[in-house]
């Protein structure tokens, strides 16, 4: 991260503003022919992903930083796409966080922004999206973006505040935004794997390391192992 705030691409910080944007059509198809922008294309780095806590110090809420360009007088560019969010939450429990952190990840796309479209999300923590000249024309940006998405968190009772980050600056960027996140994307990974596959081997797990180092894991696989217990004596 410090890397990236020496950046000589541009390192900017600011309280989201919500303005109105008009929603898309129900396709919301950009076609490359309209395209002003595109963030993330498989042929440049992007990462994407989004972490919780539940300590609001750690989240300053309503605040976006950008390091690197915005879309605006960008038509014809490819950017590299960077971005996390990071959410203040409360009354995440070893029963309840499976299901918020799939209400949470849905979330993203339900952003519907007249003349942007988030193409593919090939694979986890990458994003591929396309702005249309026209967006870019009548004043389309990345802080509209993130600041679309916060309403959209905070439209989720048990999310107290959003803070986000995005990184169009230069692939080298958005790879070191990316080893920030992986550690996080496989605490989610092992919780993913627990619950959708009731699953308690540790011997052939891939995620021993981060499972025996974070209490919360621990005491969401015991819960679970619980239950798949107390079932199978029932039947």
């Amino acid at each position: 991260m410090d890397g990236m705030r020496s950046s000589t691409h541009g390192f900017a910080e600011f309280t989201a503003v919500n303005r109105p944007w008009p929603a898309g059509e129900k396709s919301n198809i950009v076609l490359q022919c309209d395209t002003a922008v595109e963030l993330g294309n498989p042929r440049d780095e992007s990462a994407s992903f989004l972490v919780w806590t539940g300590n609001p110090g750690l989240v300053r809420d309503g605040m976006i930083t950008r390091i690197g360009p915005d879309v605006a007088g960008r038509d014809g560019a490819r950017l590299p796409l960077g971005k996390a969010v990071i959410l203040d939450v409360e009354g995440f429990t070893e029963e309840n966080c499976y299901d918020r952190h799939r209400e949470i990840e849905l979330a993203r796309y339900d952003v519907n922004l007249k003349g942007y479209m988030m193409r593919a999300v090939s694979q986890y923590m990458r994003e591929w999206s396309r702005i249309s000249r026209q967006a870019i024309a009548e004043g389309f940006s990345l802080d509209l973006l993130a600041a679309s998405l916060m309403e959209r968190y905070r439209r989720l009772d048990y999310v107290r505040g959003v803070e986000i980050l995005i990184v169009t600056s230069s692939p080298d960027d958005v790879r070191s935004l990316q080893h920030v996140g992986e550690r996080a994307v496989r605490l989610i990974s092992a919780m993913n794997k627990m619950a959708q596959e009731m699953s308690f081997d540790c011997g052939t797990c891939d995620f021993t390391d981060v499972c025996s180092e974070v209490s919360e894991l621990r005491t969401m696989r015991d819960s679970l192992r619980g239950k798949e217990n107390a079932l199978y004596e029932r039947n």
